[in-house]
């Protein structure tokens, strides 16, 4: 078979094993799933139904036939569907039936695609979280995909400072986690804070740029962490740049002439 059909293939496959999970899944499929033994297919269809030991067959059909780099993804695709177990069912239903099946399974390619993407495993559950915000109507469906890119492309250890770090307040910068959000962009430039000259006892390299965490940083720190930080950011000590006015160069330029 051609390369690109059997990657296409594979792809609506995933798709469709992901769909029929995040439908009909539940902590009994869970021990089937753990196992390397391909079980019995009447046995496996008997236990769970049609549709859900289809689709456990076929994700273990894939697993077995795979290979290193494939089983490798299919062990992060595994462990997401195998957290998909903690979105209570009728939530998980309630979505699919709001977006229609078919719609639902299209932007499972979505997920499919930054699990490819993600080398720390540690981030994996806090896409099924976003997932089950989702579910649970905290974020719609565009939030969701944004705040899932963001997951993507942000460090675990960075991700893990929001937590502890969250404010309304603006920040300096100071650590490698607070460069590393400015980087993923979580963290926007707020303004300049006054700090009278640029030997600052408490840090000597202080230019007196601050930052505030955007409203995405404060959307996952709540859905992840269950942190809450007011939305708006309080600006405390900054001080915004404003144009000078013709008068004010005037006020200035005859300054100097008297």
């Amino acid at each position: 078979m051609d390369n690109h059909i059997e990657e296409i293939t594979n792809v609506e496959r995933l798709s469709d094993i992901f769909t029929t999970f995040f439908e009909e899944a539940s902590g009994s499929v869970e021990k089937i799933i753990e196992s390397d033994f391909v079980q019995d297919a009447e046995v496996i269809v008997g236990d769970l139904g049609e549709a859900l030991g289809e689709a456990v067959k076929t994700l273990k059909a894939l697993k077995t036939l795979a290979s290193i780099p494939t089983k490798l993804y299919l062990r992060k695709f595994e462990k997401v569907c195998r957290g998909i177990y903690s979105i209570p069912l009728d939530k998980r239903q309630k979505l699919i039936k709001k977006l229609g099946r078919e719609r639902f399974s299209q932007e499972s390619v979505f997920i499919l695609n930054v699990i490819n993407r993600i080398e720390e495993d540690d981030k994996l559950p806090m896409l099924v979280r976003l997932l089950e915000a989702q579910a649970e109507g905290i974020i719609e469906l565009a939030e969701y995909r944004r705040l899932t890119v963001l997951v993507d492309r942000t460090l675990y250890s960075d991700l893990l400072y929001l937590q502890h770090n969250i404010t309304a307040d603006p920040v300096a910068l100071h650590t490698d986690s607070d460069f590393g959000l400015v980087a993923s962009g979580l963290l926007v430039t707020a303004g300049n804070e006054w700090i009278g000259d640029y030997t600052n006892d408490d840090d000597p390299n202080d230019t007196g740029i601050r930052f505030n965490y955007t409203s995405a940083a404060k959307k996952l720190a709540l859905i992840l962490y269950g942190v809450q930080c007011d939305s708006a950011p309080s600006n405390k000590g900054v001080g915004k740049l404003q144009f000078a006015t013709d008068e004010d160069i005037k006020s200035i330029t005859d300054s100097f002439n008297q």
